[in-house]
């Protein structure tokens, strides 16, 4: 799995395959709003999210992306509505975590 791939190769690969990402995030410059916020350009980004605590402005950063990948519903961008992106907790390994987070930085 992802053997002689870079960690943004495997995760390009999780992210039109398996984690079928591609069916709710736009990669592309156009971002476009789909069921999920578009991903282009994210790494980086600040933007509105809403927690428990409120809403607030946060850096899209590893742990931010990571958290949103594992339990999605704990920050919603604004915009967005809770509970439609599942928790891939349990269903992707850390290495796919990163390549996810990796494969995210190069879209720029």
């Amino acid at each position: 799995q992802g053997a002689g791939l870079t960690p943004a190769e495997l995760g390009k690969k999780i992210f039109l395959g398996k984690g079928a990402c591609a069916s709710c995030h736009d990669i592309t410059s156009e971002k476009k709003r789909l069921v999920g916020p578009p991903l282009f350009a994210l790494y980086g980004s600040k933007g509105k999210i809403t927690d428990d605590s409120g809403e607030k402005v946060v850096e899209a950063d590893d742990a931010y992306i990571r958290e949103s990948i594992l339990n999605p519903n704990a920050k919603i961008v604004e915009g967005y509505t809770k509970g439609v992106m599942p928790p891939y907790q349990g269903q992707l390994n850390d290495k796919e975590i990163i390549g996810l987070i990796e494969f995210i930085k190069t879209l720029k």
